[in-house]
């Protein structure tokens, strides 16, 4: 099964660059805004979103990017936050109150975009283990089964899985 990744951000080359390192690992939907990210959450089946913070160009207090993380959370889709304005209490909230899977810098990635390709690929690899214990929960479950419905069965929040970064 292909996993499915949106890339959510305002900057069309920063959109076009993510999507030519990301589209051998996955297949990939890119948007420019909040409301084109929901219409992609709501009618598509969504493994992963890449979100800048701020998806407005001429606003700079905007941070449509953080509205769009609480609304992630409410589908249990995890997201990793890419952005261009990397302060310590975005952050702590993006992970905190979000679970965002990771927070990245726009500047530190710029000179190391092989970052994103591992981060991706270990989440990815997170969530293929989650649905190998689903698979094995549902054939314990049709054999008969006793079945324990632990945490390892959710795939939200990803964050939980994650060795410390």
């Amino acid at each position: 099964m292909r996993k499915r990744i949106l890339i959510v951000d305002d900057v069309p080359d920063w959109r076009a660059t993510l999507e030519n390192i990301l589209k051998t690992e996955c297949e990939v939907v890119t948007v420019d805004s909040y409301d084109s990210a929901m219409d992609v959450v709501r009618n598509q089946e969504i493994d992963l979103v890449i979100v800048d913070l701020r998806l407005n160009p001429t606003d700079e207090n905007n941070r449509d990017g953080m509205q769009l993380l609480e609304k992630l959370m409410e589908y249990r889709i995890n997201a990793i936050v890419l952005t261009g304005y990397p302060e310590q209490t975005l952050q702590e909230e993006a992970e905190n109150k979000y679970q965002a899977f990771d927070f990245i810098d726009k500047d530190s990635l710029a000179s190391n975009f092989q970052r994103i390709r591992e981060i991706v690929r270990e989440a990815f690899g997170l969530l293929e283990n989650v649905e190998k214990a689903k698979n094995q929960a549902i054939r314990a479950a049709r054999a008969l089964q006793s079945v324990a419905f632990t945490d390892e069965l959710s795939s939200w929040p990803l964050r939980r899985f994650r060795k410390e970064k």
